[in-house]
Order: structure tokens, then C-alpha cells, then sequence
């Protein structure tokens, strides 16, 4: 009864990113949990003036952990796997423009309510690890974080959050890097108040 009450009350804001643009991303290769650098522009996108926060949560991935050592140099930097990007199986480190010619990819990008996952995470799954790391966060005694993620991660929360079905999960198309979405508890829910203009696919 204590634990529901103190949640009923609870107020969090969280500021969620994407990661700064990566050199695969600029040639068009998928990344999943594989890795590749910032640009230079990525690293300007990470560079950006921020609002202070208590503690910053990055995705153990390198891309999401230098944008948030750019973004908040001086914050305690904590990482969690549940944060990273999906994991793409034998697609990952493939150009897309390879991809677009395979039945199951073109499934993933135009029908995800459809998709059936073979060497890849299911969007089911990558919704469950956030969601759950959302509610860790619950836990956590301080009220203004900033968390660094990744793009598909973030749109299986975001769509979560807004009740849509993993068909309509394109329909904002994805955070630009750097972006973020405003996150808020309160009421007893996680609620978004402010969201920047997304890229379309």
C-alpha cells in the first residue's frame, strides 16, 4: 500500500536521446548491437547546449555512451543493456540498400505487426527491456535524468507509452540524432510532453 501510494504521488522527468549520427548511419549500413564512431556532425549533434540533469543512463553500446559523455560531460554516466537498439541478427553491419531486396526486411520496415523475427529481436522484446527499465527508474530516488538510447529502442517505447500497435510503429519515423523525448511520471504513468520533430524514413 505504501510502495502504490509513494508511485501515485511520484514526479520524474526524463529527457530520452537518440544517439549522435554514427558513420554507418551516414552509409547506410544497419548497426544493431554492432558499433561504429560518431561523424564529426554526430559529435555537433552531441554537442549541443543541454539542461542539467542528476544522472545520466546510456545504452552500453559505444555510439550512446560517447553522445552522452559529449552531451553531459560533468554528469555521473551509468550504462544499462536494456537500452540498446534492437538487435538486427544477420542483418547487422549490411547496407540497407542490399536489405531492401529481402522479403523479411521489407516486412520489418513496411508491415512490423507482421514481422517475424528470425536471427533478430522481436519488437515485443526490445518493448519489454525498456518498458522495464522505465520502471527501474521508479526506483531511483532522483527526479531529473537524462537517458541516451537508440532509435528503433526508443520508438517501441514511445509507441508503448502511446497504446499504438507495433503496425503503426513508423508512423513518427525515427528520432533524429541528438533529439530527444520529453518523458514524464506522474499520475501513476509515464506520459510524453514534448517531442522533437522526428526524421521520416
Amino acid at each position: 500500500i505504501n510502495l502504490r501510494g509513494r508511485l501515485r504521488n511520484m514526479y520524474k522527468i526524463i529527457k530520452l536521446y537518440r544517439h549522435g549520427e554514427t558513420m554507418w548511419n551516414k552509409e547506410g549500413r544497419l548497426q544493431g548491437w554492432l558499433d561504429s564512431p560518431l561523424t564529426e556532425y554526430g559529435k555537433a549533434q552531441a554537442n549541443k547546449k543541454v539542461e542539467q540533469v542528476q544522472l545520466v543512463f546510456s545504452s552500453d553500446l559505444g555510439r550512446a555512451m560517447e553522445t552522452a559523455k559529449l552531451m553531459f560531460p560533468l554528469a555521473k554516466l551509468l550504462t544499462d543493456k536494456r537500452l540498446r537498439e534492437i538487435y538486427l541478427g544477420d542483418w547487422q553491419g549490411k547496407y540497407i540498400s542490399v536489405l531492401t531486396e529481402q522479403s523479411d526486411y521489407n516486412c520489418y520496415m513496411k508491415r512490423p505487426g507482421e514481422f517475424v523475427a528470425q536471427t533478430q529481436e522481436s519488437f515485443q522484446a526490445v518493448t519489454q527491456r525498456m518498458q522495464e527499465f522505465f520502471d527501474y527508474l521508479l526506483t531511483r530516488a532522483e527526479t531529473n535524468i537524462a537517458v541516451v538510447s537508440h532509435g528503433v529502442a526508443i520508438a517501441c517505447l514511445v509507441a508503448a507509452i502511446e497504446q499504438r500497435p507495433i503496425d503503426l510503429l513508423w508512423q513518427d519515423g525515427l528520432l533524429e540524432g541528438g533529439s530527444c523525448v520529453t518523458l514524464v511520471y506522474q499520475q501513476n504513468k509515464w506520459q510524453i510532453v514534448r517531442e522533437e520533430l522526428p526524421v521520416r524514413f
